[in-house]
């Protein structure tokens, strides 16, 4: 069961077009590492590297760190699985498809590979990844062994950054 202030962070989160969920305002540090704990340890939120225009509750080597809800948070709160659930998957043979497909490889992609297989450009790829993001996928930030920018996309919100 779940108390009153995480039920209304993330019912919040479920109404957002990204998922994350708002850091409450006036929290102090030790605070907010302890509820940013919970909700990780109880598989309601995931930690994921963001943007530094999204909402995250702290920063590390990898960037701003944020929490997405899961599909157990949502499920917590008495909403569907998320997004996908609602029929919101790419049809087949079309480039979202194609992108999506490449992000959800073990190796995920970089931007230069995705603009490759699409043809389209870096910042139409770009807004590809922050559609995907606005429709609930998950979608992860990391690095490649040559230092590239990979982005990995999963069907499991509980997959943690990498």
């Amino acid at each position: 069961m779940i108390d009153e202030i995480h039920h209304a962070l993330l019912k919040a989160a479920a109404k957002s077009h990204d998922q994350l969920i708002t850091r409450p305002a006036g929290l102090n540090t030790r605070a907010a590492k302890a509820l940013f704990a919970n909700l990780r340890k109880t598989k309601l939120a995931v930690e994921v590297v963001v943007t530094e225009d999204e909402l995250h509750w702290h920063q590390d080597q990898r960037g701003p760190i944020g929490l997405r809800l899961t599909t157990a948070g949502r499920e917590s709160i008495g909403l569907d699985a998320g997004p996908d659930s609602a029929g919101t998957k790419p049809r087949t043979g079309t480039k979202q498809a194609l992108i999506i497909a490449m992000l959800r490889r073990d190796d995920g992609a970089t931007v230069a590979d995705l603009m490759a297989a699409t043809g389209w450009l870096a910042h139409s790829t770009r807004a590809a990844l922050t559609g995907l993001r606005k429709r609930g996928m998950i979608l992860t930030k990391g690095c490649d062994a040559e230092g590239r920018t990979v982005y990995r996309l999963t069907d499991d919100a509980t997959t943690e950054a990498r």
